[in-house]
């Protein structure tokens, strides 16, 4: 047996007993080194903020702007719009399933990113 922590098996965390481990097998994670190595299939960056002016279709992004307007529309579906500006555009958010705390987070002139 090594010294390395990194050779270590899983079932040396804690928590970690025979279900556990073989839940991390089939996903081919059998050392601590395995899990360590183990990165997400994408990162998306959210430090960047992204102009609301430059932003194009289909790409995700960051904005941050003012709230303009925010109401409750009633139809098939209840849904929450939000309008925001940042100074260079503006973009129109629609919320299906939200709560009354995101609702306040969207009061008028609040900031949101």
């Amino acid at each position: 047996m090594s010294n390395d922590p990194a050779s270590l098996s899983v079932t040396s965390f804690k928590g970690v007993g025979p279900k556990v481990a073989e839940k991390l097998a089939r996903l081919g994670l059998h050392t601590v080194q395995d899990i360590l190595f183990h990165l997400p299939l994408r990162y998306e960056d959210r430090t960047r903020v992204v102009p609301i002016g430059s932003l194009r279709p289909g790409e995700s992004a960051v904005v941050q702007g003012e709230v303009l307007l925010t109401e409750i529309k009633f139809g098939r579906r209840r849904s929450l719009l939000s309008r925001i500006s940042d100074g260079t555009g503006s973009l129109t958010i629609r919320l299906f399933h939200f709560n009354a705390a995101q609702k306040a987070s969207l009061e008028r002139g609040a900031t949101i990113r």
